[in-house]
């Protein structure tokens, strides 16, 4: 009978299952067939037609979203810190999930995902395999339509969550009812801290550059009422910068907690691989069109772009609007 042998738990995500299982693990081939008989996984060949949308959608927890294409050697650490926020989210009265959308990856992510199933058979872990690639924008936008919770973690799969956080991100959610609540982010490379990121308050400078990343907890429900993550591919890699001056256009609240929400690790396949704070204008090779575009689309609504107006608020569950 074939074995699936997990070694020893690691610091190193290259090893393909650092920190995934505490200790030795042996699954026989029998127990990973009994066990798939409950786990919840979808195969779509085309999201278009399936699964069901949630329309309605519960307020007491979060979904944790993991979009994945041919990152394998970062899922184990991304899986783990989204298990373990889970845990800390059921300590604190909340329910949660886990949502992982493989984009059609072709370096074994997916046999990789099915087993991660097994091992965490008891945690809220669904997993949906799409049969062609759709792009980061329409992963988004299709996770927020099959969550089961109204907020959504944006945890890209090379990066992490600091677990002990994330109730204080919903809290916050919750009691301002905001549209956009993000915190700090460390930038790591090699495990070293290398700089903070999305660590201002949202204000109209976000017409030069942007500053506040997508690793953040969205309102669902609200976001795709807004448009959701724009999909003309002129936008691609700025759909978040988009997205945000959007929330701001139509007047939807963004809330900054001051604590950590993640590490931002700066990895050769990472959007961003600048230790910089903020992510800054895009560069003259992203095509004039794009800015453009951008800030043709924020005129509209009859904001200049240099009233440097503050549209963001800082919030902490513990003291309430801190500005």
């Amino acid at each position: 009978m074939a074995c699936i042998v997990v070694p020893e738990t690691s610091t190193s995500p290259e090893d393909g299952w650092g920190n995934i299982c505490p200790g030795r693990c042996v699954l026989s081939e029998a127990k990973i067939l009994q066990s798939t008989s409950r786990i919840e996984s979808t195969v779509l060949a085309d999201p278009s037609v399936g699964p069901p949308y949630r329309e309605s959608k519960a307020e007491n927890g979060v979904t944790i979203f993991i979009p994945n294409w041919n990152h394998r050697p970062y899922l184990p650490r991304s899986i783990r810190s989204a298990v373990q926020a889970l845990e800390r989210l059921k300590e604190a009265g909340y329910s949660g999930e886990l949502l992982v959308i493989d984009d059609a990856s072709r370096d074994g992510s997916q046999k990789f995902l099915r087993t991660v199933q097994v091992l965490y058979e008891d945690a809220p872990l669904k997993t949906v395999f799409l049969e062609r690639n759709l792009g980061l924008p329409r992963l988004r936008n299709l996770a927020m339509r099959m969550s089961r919770y109204q907020h959504v973690c944006m945890l890209d799969a090379d990066n992490e969550l600091v677990a002990d956080n994330l109730p204080l991100f919903l809290q916050s959610g919750m009691q301002t009812g905001a549209t956009l609540v993000h915190g700090l982010l460390i930038d790591k490379r090699e495990g070293r801290m290398t700089g903070i990121r999305s660590a201002k308050v949202a204000n109209m400078r976000l017409t030069a550059g942007n500053y506040i990343d997508a690793f953040a907890l969205l309102d669902a429900t609200k976001v795709l009422r807004a448009g959701g993550f724009v999909t003309d591919q002129r936008l691609y890699g700025y759909e978040d910068w988009e997205m945000i001056l959007h929330l701001i256009a139509e007047e939807e609240e963004v809330v900054f907690v001051p604590v950590v929400m993640g590490y931002y690790h700066l990895t050769p396949g990472s959007m961003f691989a600048e230790t910089a704070e903020d992510k800054g204008p895009p560069p003259r090779s992203a095509a004039p069109e794009v800015v453009t575009l951008l800030r043709r689309m924020f005129a509209q609504t009859g904001t200049r772009e240099w009233d440097a107006v503050k549209v963001g608020r800082i919030y902490h569950p513990a003291v309430g609007y801190i500005d």
